[in-house]
């Protein structure tokens, strides 16, 4: 069955503005020749185009569904994480012969009223979060009556249904595989949850409890909050590498997500490091670039795809009223071991 990066590849665009184009997007418009070549591409590889339905006058009581991805700026378009789930998403939703759905940044949707008009122009039904938490608007949400699932929220203290997977368990296995390889200095390398408090980060949760159970001390100086930047990895990790003799680094890393392992071994290697002999490195997600970095990242494989694809088919579900109570669906993840993490210091 084609999926929307099938024609992404073909027209040469990203997922995202395939998406734009096909759900006729009026905030974020495509050029009508862009948008044209990827008409010509969705109906020459077969993809079942649903834009014939007309939302205005759409009402709530239609078998047809309308669902809307709400998304931080600085995740949206090419990012080799969430990409993967908005295609995933929109694949999903014409499997299931729905409407596209509309994908909106959390700038573009604004406050309250913002977030009024858009559901009253667009006759959203329900709301995926994906990795944007806004405790005002979610109540709003609720006052209004509109479903909300989270994406990369899994945080028991929120009361809304969930489609993600297990990063605490991830990220324990993780570590644990560079504990068994004789590494007891393990750095961390992440970012803050939604909260804005790196504790409360379920990767950061799961590097603690592996180093713990281990009696293995935190080393609190190379445990680095980057704020999900990729230049702070590379710089802040730079400045701590500086600072300290090669005796006194960490042996390895466990890295939040794999965009911020990439420039965190190349600060290594600039500063005369070998990896993994003198610092290990494994990542998280996966991403396609993960396997031809030098040496390549070993890293936490998360179901990108499949994610997006469970968030689509559980909203239309839960419009439809199967879920009597607030369910949370975790996916396995899966340790990819590669060159970049197997030294193994106890020969």
């Amino acid at each position: 069955m084609t999926k929307l990066r099938d024609i992404a590849e073909r027209v040469g665009v990203s997922i995202s503005t395939v998406s734009r184009a096909i759900s006729n997007d009026k905030n974020r418009p495509v050029n009508e020749e862009t948008k044209r070549k990827i008409m010509d591409a969705a109906i020459e590889l077969g993809y079942q185009l649903n834009g014939k339905y007309n939302l205005s006058g759409y009402h709530k009581d239609t078998q047809l569904k309308q669902i809307a991805c709400f998304i931080p700026q600085m995740l949206i378009d090419d990012h080799p994480y969430f990409s993967q789930v908005l295609a995933g998403i929109h694949d999903q939703m014409n499997e299931l012969g729905q409407l596209h759905a509309i994908v909106r940044t959390s700038d573009e949707i604004g406050g309250s009223e913002g977030i009024k008009a858009f559901i009253t122009e667009t006759g959203v039904q329900g709301v995926v979060a994906i990795g944007w938490y806004d405790e005002e608007l979610f109540k709003l949400l609720d006052r209004m009556n509109i479903p909300l699932l989270g994406v990369s929220l899994n945080d028991d203290r929120l009361a809304i249904p969930v489609v993600d997977c297990d990063r605490i368990f991830s990220a324990r296995t993780a570590v644990r595989h560079l504990i068994d390889q004789g590494h007891t200095r393990i750095g961390f390398i992440g970012g803050p949850a939604y909260s804005k408090d790196m504790d409360h980060d379920e990767r950061f949760m799961g590097y603690k409890f592996a180093m713990l159970e281990k009696n293995l001390a935190l080393p609190e100086e190379w445990i680095i909050d980057t704020n999900w930047n990729v230049n702070n990895s590379y710089n802040m990790l730079s400045e701590l590498l500086l600072r300290h003799p090669k005796s006194e680094w960490p042996t390895a890393f466990f890295c939040a997500s794999d965009l911020l392992a990439i420039p965190a071994m190349r600060a290594v290697v600039e500063k005369n490091g070998r990896i993994p002999q003198d610092v290990a490195f494994v990542g998280m997600d996966d991403i396609s670039v993960a396997q031809y970095t030098s040496p390549p990242l070993t890293s936490v494989r998360v179901p990108k795809y499949e994610i997006g694809k469970v968030a689509a088919q559980f909203m239309a579900n839960y419009l439809d009223g199967q879920y009597p109570s607030i369910p949370k669906v975790l996916l396995p993840c899966s340790l990819i071991v590669r060159e970049s993490s197997t030294f193994d210091r106890n020969q």
